[in-house]
């Protein structure tokens, strides 16, 4: 129970005119921290560090996120900023005075939980309280009936113990929560059933270097105070239901390591709650917005970034050739259009490329060779990208998959085919391609996977083709598309356009009538 002796006004008062809605003194929060810790201190996986940190001088604000800032008074009785205010003020046993330095951090904290909605996560929200007359006499399920929670690690086996959120223990020890120095430096909360919004108060996390909210229901909007934090290192986003713009202080987060806002399309528009109950959120087409223009190139530390399956629209920025350190790129599913700058081949530690299902325009840059280091490269179904493979493609030694299909490409396939020795997957189908399938094709013994359907592509398949059918270049399940061409004979003629008598599927160079090969 709270102390007689509290300030509970002054405690609202501090946390409406600081923290609520985003609008913070940055001395606030990090008041004592001198104290607590100095230098270069390290935070999350115990990789990464902080590095030494300036106090400000008393009139740098973090926030001021709305135009008309609300006081508590204002909010509707199930805000959860509300409920959060009343945890902290007479549930939560800490009883915190406006003069402890982690005030404005539980809080926040707190109100993560809540809105979040804690009592449907899988592991460690709030305890859901059975006592129904005492819910109704608080007016909130919020409970602390067991501090503690199990979970078995999946790869291990291992039950571990955890602090539920909202317990009475230390926000540092709660589930998924770790802290250096008393302040919070990583959320890890995936696969948990958060249902809810990221509310502008995150942004209030100074020291935050790691978050990581995918596979939930979060919906909404990012919210503008992201760019707040300017320590964070990785951001995990995806597979939820998130809408809207990216805010374009995202791009004041220097220090990404790592961006994943990949499958935010959420047509289904419900949540399963913790009773079996379905909560109707909205319905998202994904995040919209510019996010690989020039601003891109002031991430230059980011190595992997992914916005798969969005609504991103624009085109890929020179400024792009700024990110040296990338080394995964995948915008598949979205609506760029561009050309492909030739900036992106000095991304020389890239290893995976893909730019599929969008409105690319142009070709292949021709300097392609230059990313040694690529593993997989994908450009399928960006119906205007016209030319040839450049020569320098060829070069690619470490390639293992190959997606080109279902563009307008042409030209003939190379000899060099055959020093890419390390692929396995080689999809150049529903393009223009002609010519003959090489013989060099056979040096690849990797190959699992080749289609070259709906091409040009005459002749017959040379035997070091089919002889790959006795490697690797074979299916034991019922796929048997793992060898596709235009083999199936013409109604009337009785002739194939492409021969072939190790090929799974066949299909009608003129009708594009495919069908599956029963071979043995």
């Amino acid at each position: 129970a709270p102390t007689t002796s509290r300030d509970v006004s002054g405690v609202k008062e501090f946390l409406e005119r600081n923290v609520l809605f985003g609008n913070i003194t940055f001395d606030s929060i990090v008041a004592g921290y001198v104290n607590a810790t100095a230098g270069n201190t390290t935070a999350g996986d115990g990789n990464s560090t902080i590095g030494n940190v300036t106090l400000g001088d008393g009139n740098s604000t973090m926030g001021n996120i709305t135009e008309d800032m609300t006081t508590f008074a204002e909010l509707e009785a199930e805000d959860p900023r509300l409920v959060a205010l009343d945890w902290i003020l007479h549930k939560d046993a800490m009883q915190l005075e406006v003069y402890d330095d982690n005030l404005s951090q539980r809080y926040i904290m707190g109100l993560l939980a809540v809105a979040w909605d804690s009592e449907s996560w899988d592991h460690c929200g709030a305890v859901v309280e059975d006592d129904a007359e005492n819910m109704e006499e608080t007016g909130s399920t919020l409970g602390n009936d067991s501090s503690t929670c199990t979970v078995t690690n999946n790869a291990t086996g291992l039950v571990q113990i955890f602090q539920r959120w909202l317990s009475d223990a230390d926000e540092c020890d709660w589930y998924g929560v770790l802290c250096s120095g008393g302040f919070v430096r990583s959320i890890e909360l995936a696969e948990n059933n958060l249902i809810g919004e990221i509310v502008p108060e995150l942004g209030m996390l100074p020291f935050l270097q790691i978050i990581d909210l995918s596979s939930n229901c979060i919906f909404g909007t990012i919210p503008s105070s992201i760019g707040q934090l300017s320590y964070l290192t990785n951001m995990d986003l995806k597979d939820n239901g998130l809408s809207g713009n990216i805010p374009m202080e995202l791009f004041n987060l220097t220090n990404l390591v790592k961006l994943d806002l990949s499958y935010n399309v959420n047509y289904d528009g419900n949540c399963t709650r913790f009773d079996g109950t379905e909560e109707e959120i909205p319905i998202s087409f994904g995040l919209e917005g510019m996010i690989l223009d020039s601003n891109i190139g002031r991430l230059e530390y980011l190595q992997d970034i992914d916005v798969t399956d969005n609504y991103f629209s624009g085109s890929i920025s020179p400024e792009i050739g700024k990110l040296k350190q990338l080394g995964r790129m995948v915008v598949d599913n979205n609506v760029f259009k561009s050309t492909v700058p030739d900036e992106i081949t000095q991304l020389i530690n890239l290893k995976e490329l893909w730019l599929s299902m969008n409105y690319f325009t142009g070709g292949i840059p021709e300097n392609i060779g230059a990313l040694k280091s690529l593993e997989s490269f994908s450009m399928w179904e960006n119906e205007d990208l016209t030319g040839h493979i450049p020569d320098s493609l060829y070069d690619l030694t470490m390639l293992e998959d190959l997606h080109l299909f279902r563009n307008s490409f042409s030209g003939s396939i190379s000899t060099q085919i055959g020093r890419l020795t390390k692929l396995k997957t080689l999809t150049l189908a529903e393009n223009n391609f002609t010519g003959t399938l090489p013989t060099e094709l056979g040096l690849c013994q990797d190959l699992e996977f080749l289609r070259i359907e709906m091409t040009d592509i005459e002749g017959s398949a040379p035997k070091e083709v089919c002889d790959l059918t006795e490697k690797n270049l074979f299916s034991d399940d019922r796929d048997k598309e793992y060898f596709k061409a235009d083999c199936l004979e013409d109604n009337v003629t009785m002739v194939a356009f492409f021969v072939c008598d190790c090929c799974s599927s066949c299909c009608d160079h003129d009708t594009n009538v495919c069908t599956i090969l029963n071979r043995q």
